[in-house]
């Protein structure tokens, strides 16, 4: 395998404080010094100390976002709209030689925020696992832990015979892939070596399995995989897979609609997938994992937008981009406080 420390500058840090359920409080604590007496022999002081406390909103993780609303009126671009290539980028993972190729058999080891702290977080799985490079950077920095990223394109996260598409087009020749299954066993043994309190998987279920396996088959795969990790006090994240968008390039749609971004959107019934859901929050529940659902982070409950905050929610027709993935990194630190709270996964 191969081990690589990167260092990050010039990202925004996005502060996440709080829990989906209560209002955390910040103290600051004042001292405060003041002379009593002064005489030509004795000088008295006497330190006092008062307690601030300021309460800080708590993080929404699911229900109606007003981001989300406010986007979903669907009308024209805000202006100064930013549609170049910083709106619509990649994970920096690729330019970091940080997500394995379909060809690779190892893992690519890449170590992000405090790599000092006591806390580590891995998380592996295919490129819709490196879309979330950004938020969960941000939140090991912001929360100071250690980050190890795994990787790999077209191999996701449950341990289960796929086929890759050849040069990872939509329409591209199917092929078998047992450097995915290879990976797997490779990837797997290098995180039980390295004893995380956390493992995150993050989920694209909409694969084209051998034997033409379906949901159930992926979900048992899911299960694999989370059994694989577990043990040793090690804490499992499963994080549902985004919506899928209308099929369209959504940066080059957003350009060519300005005027009527509702061309670029998708209807929440038809980007989530109610069943798949099921199967993988149950599989997720049988071995004490923590799943959460993140399609409210994208989605009223009728229509899926574009953009969303001022950001390109999708760099391609597919894939999130960096700087929407780092807009929610609020919500998904909070996602993973919740985990670190949660069962040791079995």
């Amino acid at each position: 395998m191969t081990k690589r420390l990167i260092v990050l500058a010039g990202f925004l840090v996005v502060s996440a404080c709080g829990t989906a359920s209560s209002a955390p409080q910040e103290t600051t604590t004042t001292s405060v010094v003041s002379t009593t007496t002064t005489t030509s022999t004795t000088t008295t002081t006497t330190s006092t100390s008062t307690t601030t406390t300021t309460t800080l909103a708590p993080i929404q993780i699911s229900g109606e976002f007003d981001d989300v609303a406010e986007a979903a009126a669907l009308g024209p671009l805000p202006e100064n709209f930013a549609l170049g290539a910083v709106a619509a980028s990649k994970s920096p993972l690729y330019d970091n030689d940080c997500h394995a190729s379909t060809a690779a058999i190892d893992p690519v080891i890449c170590e992000f925020g405090d790599l000092q702290s006591d806390i580590v977080i891995v998380f592996t799985g295919d490129s819709h696992a490196a879309q979330w490079f950004g938020a969960l950077e941000v939140a090991a920095r912001t929360n100071h832990w250690k980050l190890v990223s795994m990787t790999k394109s077209s191999c996701p996260v449950a341990d289960v015979p796929t086929y890759r598409r050849r040069d990872a087009l939509p329409d591209g020749e199917e092929l078998l892939y047992p450097e995915c299954d290879a990976f797997h066993t490779r990837a797997h043994a290098a995180i039980r070596d390295l004893r995380p309190d956390l493992v995150i998987f993050p989920v694209l279920s909409r694969f084209h399995l051998v034997n033409n396996g379906g949901i159930a088959a992926f979900s048992a795969g899911l299960g694999k995989s989370i059994s694989s990790v577990s043990g040793n006090g090690t804490k499992v994240l499963v994080l549902g897979e985004t919506p899928k968008t209308n099929g369209e390039d959504i940066p080059s749609c957003l350009a060519r609609h300005k005027n009527d971004i509702s061309k670029c959107a998708n209807q929440r019934s038809k980007a989530e997938f109610p069943e798949r859901i099921k199967y993988i929050s149950d599989v997720a529940s049988q071995h004490s994992a923590t799943y959460v659902n993140p399609v409210d982070w994208f989605c009223t409950a009728e229509v899926c937008p574009g953009e969303i905050g001022g950001r390109i929610v999708y760099r391609d027709y597919n894939h999130i981009s960096d700087q929407f993935s780092r807009y929610r990194a609020p919500q998904v630190s909070e996602a993973i406080k919740l985990a670190l709270a949660g069962s040791d996964a079995t």
